[in-house]
């Protein structure tokens, strides 16, 4: 790990120095403090060594899994020219429904795989329980980033609210450091958590150049790497989508596959502040495009997919034909 006020950020062979930087709650962030996208996926990316565990499983429940070796034949399959002890999928492979019924042919009954990369998910705050009550908010943002994680191959633990207070939050931290990544929800630059992790590890930003989300942190604490996300469920939900979702790719030595996409035409001017990468919900008819507004739980539940406008650009006219993707797509 590095520890100096520039690090390097090792990437297939890239390498790039960043400055580091802390921001203080109230105020925005200077050019000098936010981290471009790309820059912050590669540090924690730097920190995503694949999981050697490995698991043996049964083919009936291997689709999404990452083979850990070879998957070779134990019998012939001649209309798919296989011969016995061939190679039907390399190591690295990750299992599709249709693969399945191949590999049955050819005999194999189970495989060795990856084990899935354990993510700790922390939801922060005084305001916060596990329950809705009368005198507490219910936590929604940490329990929606469980069911993402999973669905992205990773194994989660998602543990109850943890209060502001910095003992408290210590602990949180410190008990999940037996897992691959740790994501720790509403906390915002300056407040009591980062001065925890920032005190444990090293908080490399407070800031990253995406809207929603510009107030995430990216940090490292033993090794593990620690993405925190501001309270907002649209915030939450952009940072996880564009930083943990590779982040447990790399772990799992996995492709990162492209989200669904439909081609619309927006039915609305869609404004975005320069240097930052914008993202906004959309919901789709037909060819049309129409931007939600807000930012909350609703807003972000309505939404058929998400566009996104260039950090070089300040928006995107009405009538232009848009790419939206859709990060909720379920087969």
């Amino acid at each position: 790990m590095w520890t100096s006020d520039r690090w390097a950020v090792a990437t297939r062979g890239v390498f790039a120095t960043v400055p580091t930087s802390k921001g203080m709650a109230g105020s925005p962030p200077s050019e000098a403090e936010s981290l471009a996208l790309e820059t912050a996926r590669r540090q924690l990316g730097s920190f995503a060594v694949p999981v050697d565990r490995t698991d043996r499983i049964p083919l009936s429940v291997a689709v999404g899994r990452v083979l850990a070796t070879d998957a070779t034949a134990n019998k012939p399959v001649e209309e798919a020219d296989i011969s016995v002890d061939d190679t039907v999928f390399d190591q690295g492979h990750q299992v599709r429904p249709g693969d399945v019924g191949l590999l049955r042919a050819t005999g194999v009954s189970e495989l060795l795989v990856r084990q899935r990369p354990q993510v700790g998910i922390v939801p922060t705050g005084d305001e916060l329980r596990a329950d809705a009550s009368a005198a507490h908010e219910v936590e929604t943002a940490g329990f929606t980033l469980a069911q993402y994680v999973d669905r992205w191959g990773g194994k989660v633990t998602y543990r109850d609210p943890v209060a502001d207070d910095a003992p408290a939050l210590r602990m949180a931290v410190q008990r999940d450091l037996t897992r691959d990544a740790l994501v720790i929800t509403g906390t915002e630059p300056g407040d009591t958590l980062r001065e925890v992790v920032a005190d444990l590890g090293e908080v490399f930003t407070d800031y990253v150049d995406i809207d929603p989300g510009q107030r995430t942190g990216v940090a490292v604490v033993e090794d593990r790497p620690v993405l925190l996300l501001p309270e907002s469920p649209s915030a939450a939900r952009v940072g996880a989508v564009q930083l943990l979702r590779p982040l447990l790719k790399a772990f799992a030595d996995a492709p990162l596959s492209e989200h669904p996409e439909t081609r619309a035409t927006l039915t609305e001017q869609v404004d975005s502040q320069g240097a930052v990468r914008t993202f906004t919900p959309v919901t789709v008819s037909d060819t049309s495009a129409s931007p939600l507004p807000g930012v909350d739980l609703a807003t972000v539940t309505r939404a058929d997919g998400w566009i996104s406008v260039p950090a070089d650009e300040t928006g995107i006219d009405a009538g232009t034909t848009v790419t939206v993707e859709n990060w909720d797509y379920l087969p």
